[in-house]
């Protein structure tokens, strides 16, 4: 299969690793079926934050400076976004940090193949969520005084799981904005105490994901992923139940959209992720990277699948769905 407007081939799951200290325009790139890591120069990326989107090849970009952009891997197509000041919420006294500010984007569809795109991010305080579409000047918030973790998208409609474990629904089938936010009732905020949430859309199906262990030890000040419990949320009968069997299906977590697949040639019924515990290595010395692997649903078990270090202060190994590069 061919994206003839791309001139790419199916995608596959790849780590982009994190930038390197002195080969700065170099971002290698691991391709998790095949156990190959591609080299590609990319100067475009120099010093900034990077988030996977959902779309193949398409990356979230944030500067130093607050710049923020779409940017495509194979054509190096550049969308300008506005910039981070824009935000509703923002607070340069509060968040003098630009890099760190977004957490989460997402994207509807392919900027390549429809000018009738929504961009959606979850700002990391006060974590609200906001969407921009094509010739928005600004970001318009949706926040229905909400904290969200992460945010996914189904046929019109993104899907946002609070901090809280409720899911809020907002449906964009109408127009330019949304003309619903149903709240539904997701997982227990007992259920959820100290975790990463993510919340995923696959096949039908609605799922919230936790992540115990984001948080550093008190004494060791050691963290890391110890448990993932996922949850199938029933929208029309608002409850949840546990499962433990994703069938042929795998999940992708960490700083890119989260999603499920059920190709690729990865193991079915695993979680793999990425480390995204920023409240955990944002002080430490070398920064994001250390909690990354492979959670067996069936066993509860952690395996590793990237043995080599990669740590970023701000910009950590994300997943991207793209075609393998040329070595």
């Amino acid at each position: 299969m061919v994206d003839e407007k791309v001139g790419c081939a199916v995608p596959v799951p790849l780590l982009m690793l994190a930038e390197k200290e002195g080969n700065e325009e170099t971002r290698e790139f691991f391709d998790l079926t095949k156990g190959v890591t591609y080299t590609v120069n990319f100067p475009e990326l120099v010093g900034k934050r990077c988030l996977g989107v959902g779309i193949p090849g398409w990356l979230f970009t944030v500067d130093v400076k607050g710049n923020m952009n779409l940017f495509h891997l194979n054509s190096r197509s550049l969308i300008q976004l506005p910039h981070v000041e824009t935000l509703q919420g923002f607070d340069y006294d509060y968040h003098d940090d630009y890099e760190y500010y977004v957490e989460k984007a997402l994207l509807s569809s392919d900027p390549h193949t429809t000018d009738d795109y929504i961009l959606m991010i979850n700002q990391g305080d006060p974590n609200s969520l906001a969407y921009w579409k094509p010739t928005m000047k600004t970001f318009i918030t949706v926040t229905h005084g909400r904290a969200y973790a992460d945010v996914t998208w189904h046929d019109g409609q993104f899907y946002g799981v609070d901090l809280e474990g409720n899911v809020i629904i907002f449906d964009f089938r109408g127009g330019l904005e949304p003309t619903s936010g149903k709240i539904v009732q997701g997982v227990p905020s007992e259920f959820i105490n100290a975790m990463q949430l993510y919340i995923v859309h696959s096949a039908g199906e609605l799922f919230v994901i936790t992540r115990d262990g984001i948080y550093r030890h008190p004494e060791t000040k050691l963290y890391g992923a110890k448990e993932f419990i996922v949850a199938k949320i029933d929208v029309n009968n608002e409850c949840y139940d546990e499962v433990d069997d994703l069938g042929n299906r795998s999940l992708f977590l960490g700083y890119s959209a989260s999603l499920a697949v059920e190709q690729y040639g990865c193991r079915a019924n695993h979680i793999y992720f990425t480390d995204d515990c920023i409240c955990a290595f944002r002080f430490t010395e070398k920064g994001g990277g250390k909690d990354m692997g492979a959670y067996n649903l069936f066993e509860d078990t952690i395996e590793p699948f990237y043995t080599d270090e990669s740590y970023h202060k701000f910009s950590p190994p994300i997943w991207i769905f793209n075609t393998p590069f040329s070595v």
